[in-house]
């Protein structure tokens, strides 16, 4: 399936890959980096202020010398500072800048190379700038995750395309415990969902590169600022509007998925039909050649609730997930099949999801170049046994105006989404945005004949998009 000839996105606009050949890039013997970390999740209830920095937002400054050490000093933006030294032997700890280490069991072990376990096993789906903000092409690498389970979960890193630094790492699946690492893969970095790279200098020996640090000194991310210093308001989707993503799923059989999102949500005095409260994201397969079903495309038909106190129209406050194959006919999931109807404009201020803006970023010339961002934290649903009451959600917005209710999508990402539902999605990044002036054609809603009777279904449960 593409885009219909009433669809207001032209295919142009949909984000593509170029191909990438060669091995995937090596660990430099000696590095120094400043990183930009997020949780899987927030701290438990019953334990709000433990004593490691794996539940909030941080930064740090990591240094790495082959065969040696690995250093990472890290701040955390609620609160402490915990100095990690990983050698051959063991992983040290310090609170208080260095003045007393403590040996600790993380369960990580000094990394030879970015991939683990699984370096042989890594794979490029190609080359492609992360979003709209970023010109500069980077490589987007997936690794399979070391414990056994079906489907595979992903990792995913990104690396310039032109230097090789890491740009971004997201680990699709969280380590054995929030507290404890997996030996066989990346050590520190694997403890949080989402990380970037705002510097990377590498050098060719330990010898090049700069003393062992003797000193804790807090990561300096130029541009970035705890809180919200600007007074920012928590965004509001516009009501008309349409935009391309990739994609990426952290089941490990899948490639990123071109994407395209159309969005309509009427007041509640203008509301007569489903189709006016509706949202269709299509999704290409095109970069998947490897899927035994053919999958051409997936598209995801969401409509929103009728206004309180009117009779709903058939179709209200639905959802239908339409998948078509490579000479197969298409198959429709709905009901209770596929319960995720459409959420509205203002889904990051629903009572229940706490959505807090923690971090701005301004102008920092790797991960927000002329642009200012919002860094959002939003909870989520559970990941038993290791996250039992919530995840995060975390999404980066750029405001477009003062108040920051009109923003402009950058990237969006669920922590700990797990890999059984069918690609298993779990990160967004945009590209492509318009507000339309004119009204989206609402032909762009209709809802297929496959989708029979049985797949409808209208006690369904919320979901953010």
């Amino acid at each position: 399936m593409t885009p219909s000839t009433i669809d207001p996105v032209p295919l142009s606009a949909y984000p593509s890959f170029k191909p990438v050949n060669g091995p995937p890039p090596a660990m430099p013997a000696a590095w120094a980096a400043t990183v930009l970390l997020h949780p899987f999740s927030p701290p438990l209830s019953t334990d709000p202020k433990p004593d490691n920095p794996f539940f909030q937002l941080c930064t740090a400054n990591v240094k790495y010398v082959a065969g040696s050490y690995l250093s990472a000093q890290v701040t955390g933006t609620d609160y402490g500072q915990w100095w990690y030294v990983i050698t051959p032997d063991q992983t040290l700890l310090s609170t208080d800048g260095g003045r007393q280490w403590t040996p600790v069991n993380l369960g990580w072990t000094l990394p030879k190379d970015w991939y683990g376990a699984q370096a042989d096993n890594a794979a490029c789906a190609g080359s492609s700038p992360l979003n709209w903000m970023s010109p500069q092409p980077v490589d987007w690498w997936k690794v399979p995750v070391p414990i056994p389970q079906s489907p595979p979960a992903a990792t995913w890193m990104w690396f310039d395309s032109s230097s090789s630094a890491p740009v971004r790492m997201m680990f699709g699946n969280g380590p054995p415990k929030p507290t404890l690492g997996d030996p066989t893969q990346l050590a520190f970095f694997q403890m949080w969902s989402f990380s970037y790279f705002p510097s990377f200098q590498s050098y060719a020996s330990a010898e090049a590169a700069p003393p062992k640090p003797s000193t804790f000194e807090a990561a300096a991310i130029p541009g970035f600022a705890v809180g919200n210093p600007n007074g920012y308001e928590l965004f509001t989707w516009n009501t008309n509007f349409g935009m391309t993503a990739f994609m990426t799923p952290v089941n490990g059989h899948f490639n990123p998925l071109p994407t395209r999102v159309l969005y309509v949500w009427k007041d509640d005095a203008d509301y007569r039909v489903y189709s006016d409260r509706a949202q269709d994201t299509l999704m290409l397969f095109t970069y998947n050649p490897d899927d035994p079903q053919h999958t051409q495309s997936q598209t995801a038909l969401l409509t929103g609730p009728a206004p309180a106190g009117t009779t709903p129209p058939p179709e209200s406050a639905t959802g239908f997930l339409i998948t078509s194959f490579e000479g197969a006919p298409s198959t429709c999931l709905g009901g209770s099949q596929f319960p995720f109807p459409q959420e509205p404009p203002n889904w990051i201020s629903i009572p229940g999801v706490e959505g807090t803006i923690q971090a701005t970023i301004s102008g920092n010339p790797v991960i927000a170049p002329n642009t200012t961002v919002t860094i959002c934290s939003v909870l989520f649903p559970p990941a038993p046994p290791n996250y039992p009451e919530a995840t995060y959600l975390w999404t980066w917005y750029a405001p477009q105006n003062a108040s920051g209710t009109q923003s402009r999508p950058i990237t969006f990402m669920q922590s700990q989404s797990g890999v059984n539902l069918g690609t298993s999605l779990a990160l967004a990044d945009y590209y492509f945005y318009e507000n339309f002036s004119q009204p989206i054609n609402p032909g762009n809603f209709d809802i297929p004949s496959v989708c029979s009777v049985q797949t409808r279904n209208f006690g369904l449960r919320r979901r953010l998009p």
